[in-house]
Parts: C-alpha cells; sequence; structure tokens
C-alpha cells in the first residue's frame, strides 16, 4: 500500500480533493488584535501577501496551501520551507513533496531535521511549516494509508480483479464441451470461435455467441451484480468517506441521505466544525509560531481563516440575521455592508451602532423604577395635603 495507490481511488481522492479545495479557497490572513477589542485585517504586514497574493515565484496562495493539505492528508505530514529577509519577516513559502524529504531526527539534542536530496537541502524545524496527522507521540505524522491499509487494500484488490473481468469484453466465463475437439488444435480453434462471436463488432458480442451443432456451453462466471462487486464498492467508499469524517452526498453520491440535518446549510455547518476547523487550527498554529516574531505575537498579531462565508445560510436567513444583530446594536451598518462586500454608507452613517429603542439597560431601568415609585409617594404627599 502507497499513497499514490490509494489516491487511485476515486472515493479516496474525492475525500482528498473536497478538503483540500475547500479549505485553500477560505480567506486567509493576517489579524491584529485593537485595544478596544476585537480584531482586523493587518494588510500592511508581509505575510499578508505572502499569505493572499503570491507564496512563493512558483505558486499561488490557493496552489501552495493546498499542495501542504493534500500532502498532510495523504502522507500524514507536510512541510513547506519558510524564507525570511534580513528582519526575519517571511517573503515566501516552499512546499515540498513528502516523496522527496527525509526527516531526520538527532537525538542527543531532540533537533529535526528535513533533508531533500534533489536539492541538496537541509532544513532546520524552525525553518519550516511542519503539519502532522494523527499520532500516538506527537512528533510524527501517521497517514491514513498505513492507519486504515487493509481498508484500502480490499477497495485496491476489488478494482483489480473488476478490470480484469471486464477488460474481455463479456461477462461469459464457462466450460465448452463439443465432440469436434479431437485434439488440443481443434479445442482450440473452436475456443478461438467463440471468443470472436463475443468480440464480434466494435461494441463486442453483448454477451451472446452462436454454437455449432453438438457445441455445449457451460456457465461458471458471475456478472458484476452476481459477484457483489457493486455493494463491495458502495460499502469501501463508505468506510473511505468515514476514514476523513465525510458524507457521502460531498463527493457526489447522492443515493445515501445524510444524517447531518437537512439542506445544505446544515450539512456544511456540521463539516465546518468536525472536520474543517480542526485542520485549520492546526495550519494556523503553525503558522503563527514559525511566521510571526515573538514580539508580534505578544502584539496582538496572528493569522486565521475565515469560516463566515461556510457557516452562513441562504439569503433569508442571512437577512434576517443581519437584521436582528444590527437591531440589537452588535453590528455597525458599515460592518454589515462589509461582509456583504459593499461601500460603507456616505458621511459616517453607517459607523454607529443602533438598538431598538424598546431595549434600555438593566441598571437605567432600575433607576426609572425607583424615581417612578418616589414620584408616586410625593405625589400622594401632595393630594393629602391639598385636601386638608
Amino acid at each position: 500500500m502507497t499513497p499514490r495507490n490509494a489516491m487511485s481511488i476515486a472515493a479516496f481522492y474525492g475525500c482528498v480533493r473536497f478538503i483540500c479545495n475547500i479549505l485553500s479557497s477560505l480567506p486567509y490572513t493576517v489579524y491584529r488584535s485593537e485595544a478596544e477589542g476585537g480584531s482586523k485585517k493587518f494588510t500592511e504586514h508581509p505575510l499578508h501577501w505572502v499569505l493572499t497574493k503570491r507564496a512563493n515565484r512558483h505558486m499561488s496562495p490557493f496552489i501552495a496551501h493546498r499542495t501542504m493539505l493534500m500532502n498532510c492528508l495523504v502522507y500524514g505530514w507536510s512541510i513547506a520551507e519558510i524564507k525570511r529577509d534580513y528582519l526575519r519577516r517571511v517573503t515566501e513559502i516552499i512546499p515540498y513533496p513528502c516523496s522527496k524529504v527525509f526527516i531526520l531526527h538527532d537525538v542527543s539534542s531532540d533537533e529535526f531535521y528535513f533533508k531533500i536530496p534533489h536539492l541538496n537541502k537541509t532544513l532546520f524545524e524552525d525553518d519550516v511549516i511542519w503539519l502532522k496527522d494523527l499520532s500516538f507521540d506527537g512528533n510524527w505524522g501517521g497517514s491514513i494509508v498505513a492507519w486504515q491499509a487493509q481498508t484500502i487494500k480490499i477497495n485496491l484488490l476489488a478494482k483489480q480483479f473488476e478490470d480484469k473481468f471486464l477488460s474481455k469484453s463479456t461477462f461469459v466465463g464457462g466450460i465448452i464441451e463439443s465432440g469436434d475437439a479431437k485434439n488440443e488444435d481443434a479445442a482450440k480453434i473452436i475456443k478461438k470461435r467463440m471468443v470472436e462471436g463475443l468480440q464480434d463488432g466494435d461494441d463486442g458480442g453483448f454477451g451472446l455467441v452462436v454454437l455449432s451443432h453438438g457445441t455445449k456451453f457451460t456457465k461458471v462466471g458471475m456478472t458484476p451484480v452476481e459477484s457483489q462487486l457493486n455493494e463491495l464498492f458502495n460499502h469501501s467508499a463508505k468506510e473511505i468517506a468515514m476514514m476523513f469524517g465525510l458524507p457521502l452526498s460531498v463527493l457526489g453520491n447522492t443515493e445515501v441521505q445524510s444524517s447531518w440535518g437537512t439542506g445544505v446549510e446544515q450539512m456544511f455547518i456540521a463539516l465546518t466544525n468536525s472536520v474543517l476547523i480542526p485542520i485549520a487550527t492546526q495550519f494556523e498554529q503553525e503558522l503563527d509560531y514559525k511566521c510571526l516574531r515573538k514580539d508580534e505575537i505578544l502584539a496582538g498579531i496572528f493569522t486565521r481563516h475565515n469560516f463566515k462565508g461556510l457557516l452562513k445560510g441562504d439569503q433569508k436567513a442571512q437577512a434576517e440575521y443581519y437584521t436582528k444583530m444590527a437591531g440589537a446594536g452588535f453590528f455597525k451598518l458599515d460592518e454589515v455592508r462589509d461582509l456583504e462586500e459593499m461601500d460603507k454608507l456616505p458621511d459616517g452613517t453607517g459607523a454607529t451602532a443602533y438598538m431598538n429603542g424598546s431595549n434600555r439597560p438593566l441598571a437605567l431601568l432600575g433607576k426609572e423604577f425607583k424615581q417612578s415609585k418616589n414620584n408616586k409617594k410625593s405625589n400622594g404627599n401632595e393630594d393629602s395635603a391639598s385636601e386638608s
């Protein structure tokens, strides 16, 4: 079992492609925490260019991001070289295929090194982004191909059997009995005639052949349905999807009902929380530690994926959400417009937070209650004085 063999399986390839494409297409950039709370994009930071414009001179950020994720999902780990300028600012991120990288561990110093023979290069751990999949010690990422070798192997063996089964252009298989087969040469001629009859024409003989008088054919082969190949492939696809935590519906299999709720919205919310966010979290933490200086981290600078596009609902649900959040004062109107990639309102009218008039602070309600009670008392005293 090898990673390349596993990628030849449609379900395995589909799972890897789906996760890599979704995560790589998400907005991912540098943010800075604000003193008054919250955070904003820090577009002036040099890392912003690398994450949003060009990862290196050969790759866009999407390609570099996807390459790292693909190697990690298939091989269990991945590395990307970090190139810096004289101020230790990141200028390039260059991923390398795992098949061409060797990990070396110096036990005495407990240091890891990454040797790349075809480039005659050895990298230190602090100079690479090192992603790791599940493992028992946390130092080495375990490959899903190794963890689930038996499941993947069964699928590959079934594929090989199907290829041999169908490459003969017929589903017929069995024994030919004929009184004309007096010797081996005569038997070969009869067999040849039958094969030619089955494969007659460009599209084959459709599994039908006319036998000569006295010739008997005994079928011993099975069709794909009889051999339960279809059931085997469907079961294998389900198991592979389970490995990656994906529903079969995202792989194009619409025959299986998803148990993640109804609609695309619910499916993507569950998928984002259970599959995508854990992978993105490791990526962000590794990138922050390796690509940002300590003084920058202490100053509140960090990187983050934006999952809002995957978590929002349809237009109606989104409009109701914005209305409630803006009406409750959580969002300013300009912030809502920015989420929809719209220009700000003129004259700064959208820079103020508004709240429904019926909403009042509890402290203010308490003061109003006491004031109303005192007013009633004073009015009662005035009325009694006037009567006397």
